[in-house]
C-alpha cells in the first residue's frame, strides 16, 4: 500500500509541475508575479515600511527572478524527495534509491525544459536543468538526514 501512495504522490506531483510549465510565458509571469507581490506586501507590514503600491511593485519586480528560481529549486526538492522515500519502499540499498532519484529528477526537469520550448512565449534552458537539479540535490540531502537520524533512533 505506501509503494502505491507514495507512486501517486511522484505522479501527482510530476504532473503538477508539468501544469505549471504548460502556462505560457503571459501566464507563468502572472502567477510569479503575484507571488512576488505578496512577499513584497507582507514584508511591508512584517517591518512597518510604509511603502507605496508603486514602491511595493517595484520590489516585486525586481525580486521576481528569485521568487522563479526559488520556485523551481522548491518544486525539484520536493521531487526528489518524494522520488526517494517511493524508491526507499523497494529492496535496494538507501544510498542507490537517493541516487536514482536524484537521477530521475534530473531526467524530468530535462524533459520539463523540452516541454517549455513547446509552450508560447516560454524557452527551455540548460541552466534551468541545473537549477532544478540543484533543488533536487537539497531535497535529497534532506532525505538522507532524515533517513540517518531515523536510524540512530
Amino acid at each position: 500500500m505506501k509503494k502505491f501512495i507514495t507512486g501517486l504522490l511522484v505522479i501527482a506531483w510530476m504532473a503538477s509541475i508539468f501544469a505549471f510549465s504548460a502556462q505560457d510565458a503571459t501566464e507563468s509571469s502572472q502567477t510569479s508575479q503575484s507571488v512576488s507581490y505578496r512577499i513584497a506586501k507582507w514584508q511591508d507590514r512584517l517591518f512597518g515600511q510604509g511603502k507605496t503600491e508603486e514602491e511595493l511593485l517595484h520590489q516585486a519586480e525586481g525580486m521576481q527572478l528569485f521568487v522563479r528560481k526559488g520556485a523551481h529549486m522548491g518544486e525539484y526538492a520536493m521531487l526528489a524527495m518524494l522520488l526517494a522515500v517511493h524508491l526507499g519502499c523497494y529492496p535496494i540499498p538507501k544510498k542507490r534509491a537517493l541516487l536514482l532519484a536524484l537521477l530521475l529528477a534530473a531526467c524530468y526537469a530535462a524533459t520539463d525544459e523540452f516541454h517549455q520550448v513547446f509552450v508560447p512565449g516560454r524557452a527551455g534552458r540548460a541552466a534551468d536543468v541545473c537549477i532544478d537539479s540543484i533543488g533536487g540535490l537539497a531535497g535529497i540531502f534532506a532525505v538522507f538526514l532524515f533517513w540517518k537520524k531515523k536510524r540512530e533512533i
